[in-house]
């Protein structure tokens, strides 16, 4: 027994060499990415720094000015490149800022070299008691990061869970407000009623040229921009539109692109229109590009927001904005493309989309590249995503069953029709969003009768007046044996008082 149990102690199961192979590759190629991404432009402007601080010892924004003029910065992400103009703008005042905003905290910040993570503390705490949002606040955090990493201090701002450990310790409630990447409503110009076509012809007459930007974005899915400066003589491929680079006017991010033109055959008349209209104005100005003649790229993007600000293209006018066009042209790419409405339109139900998903995928990373985004997961700002429709489904189908189920008047009218059962059915039990024009249907079971017709008129007409809709809607209420299986998704209403 005692030899038994000896080998009972000994006996045990070795690990897969396999699965030990790939946990030790997996862990050594995670530690390979941390390396990279913390080695990564740290410390290239070490250099440029020091001499800074000799020539300008004590003054702080001396230092920063002969960085941003005598140094080349390199992009934070993407293929190595350097810095767009507006980027490094953007970062050169963030960074004067801090001193300025420091010494109305009493503290005071003389070198560069100086800066600590005492001082980011600071500046948090100071933005946060201004009232400032999460994102502000975040995006402020950023550029700090990103500059002094260059500098060579990238432990100053910490990253990620080190990040959120930090403020915890140094008594920093920053709350992230929620916002999601994924678009959960449309923002089209046409959902809030808005006719661009008709907004562009009150411009045309003084401002052609504004008119024009705003009709490229609408027909070519542009950035405001790159529809500001673009160069539409050189672009005109035939077929295609070619968005050049550059920092100035051209393609976000350095990334140049070719938009095809529509494969429908009447928005590609009009696509070729607009553009041969585009060439005919850009040959006024000097570098032919589609500006106001005598304004350079800085003159023209300030003058095209002028004056969409003037003909109420804003949040606080008609309610839409120019970016709104983008969102046009990417739903109506996206139904070319894939041969269904993009996911945040919600005109279909969710299932359907699931069915097709591959052809979904690939039409996404089609449109994703002819919108010029790296990713094809960031198209999902415009166009939405069928995972979080599917929520949104859910709870629009939920919305519609407590409205009704809530309704005291209505259970006090069903029972005194006898009715055996209430159902929610077509769109609104599938969880699609209704548009002007849709019906409410509703199922109801009751032994059939000569007066069966009056009472689901009846019911159809109570329930019109008890549930506000919104406008353009209506109610459609039918006996359950008339139910088409196709149409009708079965959801039972507990409206027994």
């Amino acid at each position: 027994m005692e030899a038994e149990q000896s080998i009972d102690d000994d006996d045990f199961e070795l690990p897969n060499p396999k699965e030990v192979n790939r946990q030790i590759s997996a862990e050594l190629a995670a530690r390979r990415r941390a390396a990279t991404k913390l080695r990564r432009n740290t410390g290239v402007l070490t250099k440029v720094a020091a001499r800074a601080e000799d020539r300008f010892a004590g003054n702080f924004q001396r230092q920063v000015i002969y960085i941003f003029e005598n140094a080349e910065l390199p992009a934070g992400t993407g293929r190595k490149r350097a810095m767009s103009e507006t980027t490094q703008t953007e970062h050169k005042e963030a960074l004067m800022r801090v001193q300025k905003e420091l010494k109305k905290e009493r503290v005071l910040l003389r070198n560069l070299n100086e800066v600590s993570r005492k001082h980011a503390g600071i500046l948090v705490k100071r933005w946060l008691a201004a009232g400032q949002s999460y994102g502000t606040i975040k995006n402020k955090v950023s550029k700090l990061r990103v500059i002094l990493t260059l500098l060579g201090k990238p432990q100053v701002v910490p990253r990620d869970g080190e990040f959120k450990d930090w403020l915890e310790e140094n008594g920093i409630a920053l709350e992230k407000q929620r916002k999601s990447k994924i678009a959960l409503e449309p923002k089209t110009w046409t959902v809030k009623g808005v006719d661009p076509i008709a907004v562009m012809a009150q411009m045309r007459g003084e401002h052609g040229e504004v008119a024009m930007c705003l009709e490229m974005m609408f027909a070519f899915g542009l950035r405001a921009r790159e529809a500001t400066h673009m160069a539409p003589i050189i672009g005109d491929l035939g077929d295609s539109l070619f968005v050049r680079d550059g920092s100035v006017g051209g393609a976000k991010g350095g990334k140049a692109r070719t938009i095809p033109f529509s494969d429908d055959p009447a928005i590609r008349v009009w696509q070729r229109d607009a553009l041969e209209r585009a060439k005919v104005l850009a040959r006024k100005h000097r570098q032919m590009c589609l500006s106001v003649p005598g304004k350079d790229y800085v003159q023209m993007k300030n003058h095209f927001y002028y004056v969409c600000r003037k003909y109420g293209v804003t949040g606080d006018g008609l309610g839409v904005l120019p970016h709104g066009l983008r969102h046009m042209y990417a739903h109506r790419r996206h139904m070319e493309l894939t041969g269904r409405p993009a996911p945040v339109v919600a005109t279909i139900p969710m299932a359907q989309y699931r069915a097709d998903a591959e052809r979904l995928k690939e039409g996404a990373a089609r449109l994703s590249l002819e919108m010029g985004h790296v990713r094809p997961s960031i198209t999902a700002a415009y166009n939405g995503s069928v995972h979080s429709q599917s929520k949104e489904e859910a709870a629009r189908t939920q919305a519609w069953i407590d409205r009704f189920e809530s309704c005291e008047g209505l259970k006090v009218l069903v029972k005194s029709l006898d009715f055996r059962g209430v159902y929610l059915s077509g769109k609104a039990a599938q969880g699609v969003r209704l548009q002007s024009g849709d019906s409410i249907r509703l199922l109801v079971d009751k032994e059939k009768s000569p007066q069966m017709a009056f009472e689901i008129e009846v019911l159809q007409r109570s329930v019109a007046g008890l549930i506000k809709l919104e406008e353009g809607l209506r109610v459609e209420v039918v006996h359950a044996a008339q139910a088409e299986e196709r149409r009708d998704i079965f959801l039972e209403l507990n409206l027994q008082a």
